[in-house]
């Protein structure tokens, strides 16, 4: 369920607290819809009606407030395909008009480049569906969906080879793995691996970027992913792993089974600095977060951790930065800061196949950051 659509259904179920409330209401306002202040009772039942069958899930209970009624039904249809941003800390913000912009930027798609252990690269682009190469005993395929397959043929104990699998800013690509895993990458992320697990003891895989891991059950060989600071270790699972370079942590994000997340920490004595081994393990809902040498954990927002993975940008109390890092990424575009950084935060959700223009006039719509397109580079303002 998109945020948006959550808020308003706290809304009309009077669960709201005073800033969601303030939110709807000023939101509703700034839509200069209709008065629908001279509905009869038949009429006003019969919106209410409709705003419950369109509610996803029950009703908490009776709502007896009209002007929530009236609110949520003139609401209820836009948020269905719009967006939603607010800013959190500041309410008395209102909407402004749409904004439109110079030139608009088409969302990424899917596509990858393959890196054989030769050092040849294949463009999976401008690659057929089909058979793309064999190495030892492994057949390497693209699938109708532009997925990589590997399938092993035959095998073979001799020396390991290592593949890699990147998406470059604006792409994303899905990977099955020869044990069956499945790997979904998300852009701007690289995945090296090896092109069979037969001859080894761990399936250990190397992680820049972000992605989502759909591990085959196997006891005996554990799946070890590998990024900057720390490894996982999974017998068979289903977790997310945000590890980019530019970001100052990496998030695990665990949906189920249990994984072992191994990392550098530190403490001091009286000869300074000591680093040493330390572990930590998760249990389904939960997430990491590692920073240099300490991590935490906390319950996870799964909703907005996997909506890259859903086609979706999720943002709870997300700053500016953080936000604008991730639309990059998708966009392919680079970001100019003018002036000083917006400050505060922002919630809200759009779709990841909507131009660019949609997510940027649904931030411009807290009257607090402003946006200039010019080619593929995207100014910030106050």
């Amino acid at each position: 369920m998109k945020e948006s659509e959550k808020l308003l259904k706290r809304y009309i179920s009077g669960e709201a607290d005073p800033l969601e409330q303030t939110i709807v209401e000023k939101w509703y306002a700034a839509l200069n819809v209709q008065d629908t202040s001279g509905f009869n009772d038949a009429q006003k039942q019969q919106q209410l009606e409709l705003i419950k069958q369109n509610l996803p899930g029950p009703m908490i209970r009776k709502v007896k407030l009209w002007p929530r009624i009236a609110i949520a039904a003139a609401l209820f249809i836009a948020v269905l395909g719009a967006s939603l941003f607010y800013f959190s800390n500041q309410p008395d913000r209102t909407a402004v008009k749409t904004i439109s912009y110079a030139n608009d930027i088409a969302p990424g798609k899917e596509g990858a480049t393959l890196t054989l252990a030769n050092g040849e690269k294949i463009s999976i682009n401008n690659t057929i569906t089909g058979d793309i190469a064999r190495q030892g005993g492994v057949k390497i395929s693209k699938a109708a969906d532009g997925s990589i397959l590997y399938e092993i043929r035959e095998s073979r104990s001799g020396q390991v080879e290592y593949n890699s699998l990147s998406t470059a800013r604006g792409q994303r690509t899905r990977l099955r793995l020869p044990d069956g895993s499945l790997v979904f990458l998300n852009a701007g992320s690289s995945l090296r691996y090896p092109t069979s697990f037969t001859a080894l003891k761990n399936r250990q895989v190397d992680l820049e970027g972000e992605a989502f891991f759909q591990i085959e059950k196997d006891e005996a060989h554990p799946f070890i992913v590998k990024t900057k600071g720390q490894h996982v270790t999974v017998l068979g699972t289903h977790f997310n792993i945000k590890a980019y370079k530019e970001e100052a942590s990496v998030i695990t994000t665990l949906l189920e089974g249990s994984v072992r997340v191994n990392f550098q920490a530190a403490t001091w004595n009286d000869n300074g600095k000591v680093i040493y081994e330390d572990e930590i393990v998760l249990s389904p809902g939960q997430e990491s977060l590692l920073q240099g040498e300490s991590i935490s954990i906390a319950k996870a927002n799964l909703e907005e951790n996997m909506a890259w993975k859903e086609g979706d940008f999720i943002f709870t109390e997300k700053g500016i930065e953080s936000i604008m890092r991730d639309i990059a990424r998708w966009y392919n575009i680079q970001i100019v800061y003018e002036g000083s950084i917006p400050t505060g935060t922002f919630s809200g959700n759009v779709s990841r196949s909507k131009n660019i223009s949609q997510i940027l006039r649904a931030l411009e719509s807290t009257k607090l950051v402003h946006f200039k397109v010019e080619g593929r580079k995207v100014y910030v303002s106050k």
